[in-house]
């Protein structure tokens, strides 16, 4: 995967849950610049939408100290995302299934598993200040 590429949008912004429609509105913008078919964007905005509030609430726990973000990147090989938060991490191997019959009425520990079905080379990485999470939204 090469995940170098021309940088469509970043941003850093305080714990807020209001940040999810304005990240909308910039994907919106951003459209026209993404190597993206319309339903790999949706796919997108559907794991950057899941990526950025699980930042907010599961990693910041919605702490409006602590601040998230976010990389959008244009790549030859789609659109490369990255998010960060300022939380205790977690790792892929250690999330609970949901689609298991134990956790299928839960409310919620549906994200990243969205995400890792939508997207390629999804990756969670411990930080010195929190966690990064990283994925391709692979472009054909």
């Amino acid at each position: 995967m090469n995940n170098s590429g021309t940088i469509l949008l970043q941003k850093r912004f305080f714990t807020d849950k209001g940040e999810l429609s304005l990240l909308l509105r910039e994907l919106e913008r951003l459209r026209p610049q993404m190597p993206l078919s319309n339903d790999q964007f949706h796919n997108l905005v559907i794991a950057m939408t899941e990526a950025v509030n699980n930042a907010i609430v599961h990693g910041n726990q919605l702490d409006p100290s602590k601040s998230v973000f976010y990389q959008i990147s244009a790549t030859e090989d789609g659109v490369f995302c990255t998010i960060e938060d300022e939380g205790e991490g977690f790792t892929l191997e250690d999330l609970a299934n949901p689609i298991s019959p134990e956790n299928l009425l839960m409310e919620s520990g549906r994200g990243m598993f969205i995400i890792g079905a939508l997207m390629r080379d999804l990756k969670a990485v411990k930080t010195e200040r929190g966690m990064r999470v990283e994925f391709l939204c692979a472009a054909g």
